[in-house]
């Protein structure tokens, strides 16, 4: 599963859109404290009044927003080399029950039972169809397109957090008095839901059963309980964890200390790898392995790459890990990286560090940066000093 995607079911959720099609939703109120069912409630989209269809749409919209191993995961199910994953086949029942409210209970109590929410939670369930056009070439009279159309079954689920208002004093102008105010309703925040899945994955134009789609509301924190006790899905790394485990390797190898300009190398050649995908339309599937790594560093300058199969061995597990590239650079254009201490913390993008060197005079360290142009601060240009001046 790539960006592309994922894009391509979120952008169906939208009212109206005859290429999508819900049906059933539950939801389940649940007391955090007790951990006991209060309220369940099953409707069909299509009776419900817009506004509370809106609520609902943004709300399983957001279960595939954000980026891809940071937010947003597809993970495979644990030990199914066979097909005999549990939860796998619970979710295929759920998917094509008659009867979903009874396989939504289920579910929602495998959550109630595995998960630690402290506070009062609504488990939403979602069951529906996107058309997806499989012929889109335009014709002069416009005929042929989507001619051909392939039906995606999915299913949803949407952990979202209940906000209690608060007490406060108001006043009775017909009475002339300060009373409390009592609110009796509690707030369901659709906007922000906990944990999210959907069921199954969408791969290159085709339903995969056997991955799953994560959501997180925390950007690299994924719940654990969540992945392992409800989905029962095997979990690799975050894109802020492949990072540092990349860097970590590069520091056993180089050392702590490291010129500036390796490491642009080092960016530039995980770039090359991630933009010669980019040409093949699969960014996603660029990837780093132990013998790019080598080359990457022997072409950066580092020529003792003695220890590096150690390294890799030690930080991940197996000579034959693959880092994705995207997570260990961003793109070279629009996004940058930061030079930080106690002192100064500057973003520069990853081509530009072959400009800036650390450089020491008098027992005290100084940050050189190489710049074609006069810098402007808040209006002023600033003075230009002779080097030897430091």
């Amino acid at each position: 599963m790539n960006k592309k995607d994922v894009a391509s079911i979120r952008k169906e959720f939208k009212l109206d859109n005859t290429k999508l099609k819900l049906e059933d939703i539950v939801s389940i109120y649940v007391k955090g404290d007790s951990k006991q069912i209060i309220g369940i409630e099953k409707e069909y989209f299509g009776m419900m009044d817009t506004q509370k269809q809106e609520l609902y749409l943004k709300n399983f919209k957001k279960l595939l927003t954000g980026p891809l191993d940071t937010k947003v995961f597809e993970l495979e199910f644990s030990h199914n080399e066979l097909g005999q994953n549990l939860t796998q086949k619970a979710l295929m029942d759920t998917l094509q029950s008659s009867n979903f409210i009874e396989q939504a209970e289920e579910l929602a109590r495998k959550i109630i039972e595995s998960c630690d929410y402290q506070d009062d939670f609504v488990v939403s369930f979602l069951r529906g169809e996107v058309f997806k056009p499989m012929k889109l070439e335009k014709r002069e009279d416009e005929s042929g397109i989507d001619d051909l159309v392939f039906s995606f079954n999915f299913f949803m689920g949407s952990i979202n957090p209940v906000t209690v208002p608060q007490t406060a004093l108001k006043f009775d102008f017909e009475g002339k008095v300060f009373r409390a105010a009592l609110p009796m309703d509690v707030i369901i925040n659709l906007n922000a839901p906990l944990d999210g899945f959907m069921f199954p994955s969408w791969n290159d134009q085709a339903a995969d059963v056997n991955r799953v789609v994560y959501y997180s509301n925390k950007a690299n924190k994924p719940n654990m309980e969540f992945l392992e006790q409800v989905l029962d899905c095997d979990f690799h790394a975050t894109a802020q964890l492949e990072k540092e485990q990349f860097f970590e390797i590069v520091q056993e190898v180089v050392g702590i200390e490291i010129e500036a300009e390796k490491i642009a190398s080092i960016y530039e050649g995980v770039n090359y790898i991630l933009t010669r995908n980019e040409e093949e339309e699969n960014p996603e599937s660029a990837a780093v392995g132990l013998k790019d790594m080598e080359q990457i560093l022997h072409a950066s300058g580092v020529e003792n790459t003695e220890h590096l199969e150690t390294a890799f061995m030690d930080i991940t597990g197996t000579d034959n890990y693959e880092f994705k590239a995207s997570n260990i650079v961003p793109k070279f254009t629009g996004k940058s990286i930061k030079i930080e201490n106690d002192t100064v913390s500057i973003a520069i993008s990853p081509q530009d560090l072959k400009n800036i060197k650390q450089v020491k005079k008098d027992g005290r360290k100084y940050l050189l940066i190489e710049i074609d142009e006069t810098v402007n601060l808040e209006g002023f240009e600033l003075s230009t000093e002779a080097l030897e001046a430091l």
